[in-house]
């Protein structure tokens, strides 16, 4: 499991794995910033759900981008 784990590492896309990350981050961003500007419940309530999604899945991509290089700078 963990030598299969650290061969999908080697071939991660790591620049571009974190260009999505940084503008799934800052789709987010946007959309927060939208709903609470918007000031009624139910675009508040969308736009953060919406955005935690996306944020979380921009921070798993940043850090399986992180354990790739560190795999990679590993002898």
């Amino acid at each position: 499991m963990t030598r299969a784990f650290l061969r999908l590492l080697a071939r991660w896309p790591i620049e571009r794995a974190l260009r999505v990350a940084a503008v799934l981050g800052l789709i987010a961003l946007g959309l927060m910033v939208g709903g609470v500007l918007a000031g009624t419940p139910l675009p508040v309530v969308f736009s953060m759900t919406l955005a935690q999604g996306l944020g979380v899945f921009a921070c798993l991509l940043f850090g399986l981008s992180i354990a790739a290089d560190v795999a990679a700078r590993r002898p």
